[in-house]
């Protein structure tokens, strides 16, 4: 899968994959985020009043602590968060 590096962009009402992208000293805005459960990075980049989505092991993981008690159904990320590296992407 082809990786594409965005570095000191502002993204807006956009989708991304979220392994597929790399976002570094980025802003998005009213962008949907695809993640899937595999590698993903991003430094010092700011997403606001996005929409999150969950599929394959992130699905599984979010059902999983849904199930523990530690996430509650319907539960939404913060409206702004200040993200960081996930590990490298393959």
């Amino acid at each position: 899968m082809p990786i594409t590096v965005h570095n000191g962009e502002t993204l807006k009402n956009a989708t991304y994959v979220v392994e597929e992208h790399i976002f570094i000293n980025c802003k998005l805005t009213n962008c949907r985020l695809m993640y899937h459960g595999g590698s993903f990075e991003w430094a010092n980049t700011t997403f606001e009043n996005c929409m999150w989505g969950f599929r394959d092991h992130a699905r599984n993981m979010m059902t999983l602590m849904m199930t523990l008690g530690m996430l509650k159904p319907g539960q939404a990320p913060p409206q702004s968060m200040q993200g960081t590296t996930g590990g490298p992407v393959n």
